[in-house]
C-alpha cells in the first residue's frame, strides 16, 4: 500500500465511529487489498460516498462481533444468505 492509500484510509478511519480495535482490524483489511487491481476505485468510492463508508463499517463491526461471539466465517455466510433469500422474497 502506498503512503498516500494509507494516508486516505487513515482519513476515512479518523472519521468512523468505529472502535480503536474495529479501525486496527479494517486497516489490516485494507493492507490485505491492496494489491488488488480494483482497489484505487474502492477507496474512491468510499471518499465519494461517506454512507457507503459508513454502512461498510457497521457491517464489518456487525461480522467482528459476530466472530467473536464464537460463530464461525461458515455461519456467517450461512447467516447472509438466509437474509439475501429473506429480502429477494419480500421482493417478489
Amino acid at each position: 500500500m502506498t503512503d498516500e492509500q494509507l494516508l486516505r484510509i487513515n482519513n476515512l478511519l479518523d472519521g468512523s465511529d468505529l472502535t480503536d480495535e474495529a479501525r486496527d482490524l479494517l486497516r489490516q483489511f485494507f493492507e490485505s487489498i491492496a494489491a488488488q487491481p480494483q482497489f484505487e476505485k474502492i477507496l474512491n468510492l468510499l471518499e465519494k460516498f461517506p454512507s457507503l463508508f459508513d454502512n461498510f463499517c457497521h457491517c464489518f463491526e456487525l461480522k467482528r462481533k459476530f466472530l467473536a461471539s464464537g460463530a464461525t466465517e461458515d455461519q456467517w455466510n450461512k447467516f447472509l444468505e438466509k437474509e439475501k433469500t429473506f429480502f429477494e422474497e419480500i421482493d417478489k
